[in-house]
């Protein structure tokens, strides 16, 4: 997981209502000092880590307006969750933008902050096809005393979204609205203020990591990966847990994205080869993807499940070929040298 101390940085000044300076919390104890009391293991709500980081709310004002929707719709939701509501008619203006995502995050944001003008828009997103945003979608409606508009929710097809809805019916929760004013770097771009961010939404899913709730912690990495499409560590978990909830068709799609995304990645490529090897002993896909990952230069140790398809689909002298390469890489391995005198006696070439 990314370094959780970076961003803490960030929130080591403090203005506002505060006259002194905020010490920041040590990582493992953030999201629970960040909430202000112990936090249940029962908790379905998402934990505001990023709530009352002022000091970036006028460079993602700024970010509104940029040419790219993806880094409006980023800047919304970023706006939303800091629950600064001087940007309430910024983020109103948006309801309009020609992209529907930037549509949906600037009401959500809206209404996270209690402001009626996002509820089309949030119901909008509540229907969408992308689960962990209809989580944020009930988040926001749940604030507000809206619930009719959430009953459809109690029945979505995602158990997370079902709880949350649950939750949101049977007691409202209040508007959002930052009740601290953390200072930080104000000279940093919104790329920077992205990476801060995504790092506090880690430091969120490192909760829910020991909690033992891995759908919380692949919503956070859904989340993090859609502000920072380049953290192709966080794909890789995202997907390595969906597989482990036994949800393949996302976890395949997770590891796919991770490649369309970053296509230069070997690790990238490797989880994706990985995964048919492993999960789905799709060999034949396996090898190309795999082979990918050498080429880019992954480790050796990594590449040695390349050797292990090739021979899986009968090309064992392909393998030896490999192992030996392997070999020059790694000339202490006793997993290469027994590898290359099992097959070299069995093709006769030792």
């Amino acid at each position: 997981m990314r370094s959780f101390l970076l961003v803490l940085i960030a929130v080591a000044s403090c203005h506002g209502v505060f006259a002194d300076p905020v010490e920041p919390s040590p990582p493992e104890l953030a999201p629970e000092a960040l909430v202000g009391e112990p936090i249940a293991e029962s908790r379905v709500q998402p934990i505001p880590v990023l709530e009352g980081h002022v000091w970036a709310v006028p460079r993602l004002l700024e970010g509104l307006a940029h040419d790219d929707p993806a880094v409006r719709a980023r800047c919304c939701f970023l706006l939303g969750q800091i629950g600064d509501h001087s940007v309430l008619d910024a983020l109103a203006e948006r309801l309009d933008d020609a992209d529907r995502d930037v549509r949906e995050f600037a009401g959500m944001a809206l209404s996270r902050m209690g402001d009626w003008r996002g509820y089309h828009a949030t119901v909008a997103a509540m229907r969408g096809n992308r689960w962990w945003i209809r989580f944020w979608a009930v988040d926001a409606i749940g604030r507000n005393l809206w619930s009719s508009s959430f009953a459809p929710m109690l029945r979505d097809p995602d158990e997370l979204v079902r709880k949350l809805a649950t939750e949101a019916q049977e007691r409202t929760w209040g508007p959002v609205e930052a009740q601290v004013a953390y200072g930080g770097p104000a000279e940093a771009s919104i790329d920077e203020i992205v990476y801060f961010f995504v790092n506090y939404l880690v430091g969120e899913t490192d909760w829910w990591w020991h909690a033992g709730d891995y759908p919380q912690i692949i919503r956070g990495l859904e989340t993090a990966v859609w502000l920072d499409p380049s953290y192709v560590e966080g794909f890789a978990n995202a997907a390595y847990l969906y597989w482990s909830l036994g949800r393949n068709t996302e976890a395949i799609a997770t590891y796919r994205r991770n490649v369309y995304l970053n296509p230069d990645s070997p690790d990238a490529q490797w989880e994706l080869g990985f995964y048919y090897f492993n999960a789905q002993r799709r060999y034949e896909e396996a090898i190309p993807v795999l082979q990918r990952a050498w080429e880019l230069g992954c480790r050796p140790e990594d590449a040695h499940v390349l050797a292990h398809a090739l021979e899986n689909v009968g090309r064992p002298r392909e393998a030896l070929a490999l192992w030996r390469e392997f070999a020059r890489a790694e000339p202490e391995s006793g997993v290469v040298r027994l590898n290359i005198e099992r097959l070299g006696g069995i093709l006769g070439d030792g």
